[in-house]
């Protein structure tokens, strides 16, 4: 039988014009081209008060819905035979953006007006670099999961991403070196960016290592979501360094601000 759907709660109208307000905030103090800012307050706002409303005025169905997809996403079985059936559109796709990507880095971006073709590294370097962050900082989020909800799918989401964030890393590292010696002279300096990535490598291959080391499974796989955790920290040294200390590697490539709009 259909639950009758809940009168709105004065709350909900006080939270909505709360959350007008902070929208409006942002809005005139986030540094950032105008469609950029419509589009992202605009919406999250949107979503937000339609997704409250539907939890106020349907809370059983609501929460019930949460549940289910918590328990199936969080089931091997169930996560297994869902990742298997988008696994191979999502191939292609990866495979078809790759290829677009390398096609326009190549052959279509035009020389560096200093650097010359040399910098079209930077279309390798810096989305390794990027992914090797990325899925650092999802192997923290798994691991919070897996040490306050002890969801074993969380301790195998850290295990399936490691390796692949190490060669990221590797890839980051082995390239920035390439590109290194002919724009700044020298493969490696212990610059703030370039060691705080290193470290990033060597956790991951922590990660890893504690894995393989411990032989219980769930004991290894705590163990292993406690570093992910405390390594977040690394992350985001690793993203703020070129800002906090102006040394060999040089600043972010791209500033958006107010004036780019």
């Amino acid at each position: 039988m259909t639950q009758a759907a809940r009168p709105v709660p004065g709350h909900f109208y006080l939270s909505s014009v709360l959350g007008l307000v902070l929208v409006a905030v942002l809005y005139a103090t986030w540094q950032a081209p105008l469609a950029s800012r419509i589009a992202w307050l605009g919406g999250g706002y949107v979503l937000g008060v339609l997704f409250y409303l539907g939890a106020v005025r349907r809370p059983d169905w609501y929460w019930q819905t949460l549940v289910r997809w918590y328990h199936q996403l969080g089931s091997p079985r169930y996560f297994y035979r869902i990742s298997g059936q988008w696994l191979p559109y999502l191939v292609v796709l990866s495979a078809g953006m790759l290829m677009v990507g390398m096609v326009w880095g190549l052959a279509f971006a035009p020389p560096h007006h200093e650097q010359g073709n040399s910098y079209r590294i930077i279309y390798l370097h810096v989305p390794a670099a990027s992914g090797a962050l990325m899925g650092y900082s999802a192997m923290s989020l798994a691991g919070l999961v897996a040490l306050v909800w002890r969801l074993k799918m969380a301790e195998i989401v850290i295990k399936a991403i490691a390796p692949f964030g190490a060669v990221l890393a590797a890839v980051a590292l082995i390239t920035g070196a390439i590109w290194g010696r002919p724009t700044w002279g020298t493969y490696w300096i212990w610059d703030a960016r370039l060691t705080s990535m290193l470290i990033l490598f060597f956790m991951y291959l922590g990660v890893i290592a504690l894995q393989n080391a411990i032989s219980d499974p769930r004991q290894a796989g705590r163990a292993a979501s406690l570093l992910c955790v405390v390594g977040l920290i690394n992350v985001i040294i690793v993203r703020s360094s070129v800002d906090w200390w102006k040394r060999l590697h040089q600043g972010c490539s791209m500033i958006i601000s107010a004036d780019d709009a």
